[in-house]
């Protein structure tokens, strides 16, 4: 048990030191929607064992929590991600069209629409 421990322990101090370079890229704003204030590493599922900031954003709060799944969506809130879906920093991008799929998949028709006029490279869609 104390192993397991000491390894999450450690995988979440490596995180939190991507926390610098991570703040530098998306000048201490939500990588989604753009808010300043309280920030966090959020690792995007699927990436190496090893924490990498091509596999993580920076989230504030709110999109943290739309992110993991803990926090049910309020659609008109999040309108933000047809912005965010054409970021230029992939792993903000792939967080965006990751989210902004599941509204579509809701029935959400402004996700829809904006899935629809969505264009992705070949490398960032073999992502999602």
């Amino acid at each position: 048990m104390a192993k397991g421990h000491d390894k999450h322990r450690a995988h979440q101090a490596a995180l939190a030191a991507l926390g610098r370079g991570l703040a530098r890229r998306c000048r201490s704003c939500c990588e989604l929607c753009g808010e300043g204030g309280s920030l966090r590493v959020y690792e995007l599922p699927g990436g190496p064992a090893e924490p990498e900031e091509g596999w993580a954003v920076m989230l504030c709060g709110r999109c943290g929590e739309v992110h993991t799944g803990a926090r049910r969506h309020d659609a008109e809130g999040l309108r933000f991600l047809e912005t965010a879906i054409w970021s230029e920093v992939q792993p903000a991008q792939i967080a965006a069209v990751r989210i902004t799929r599941g509204l579509a998949e809701a029935g959400v028709e402004w996700a829809r629409d904006c899935l629809d006029g969505l264009y992705l490279d070949e490398a960032i869609e073999a992502l999602l």
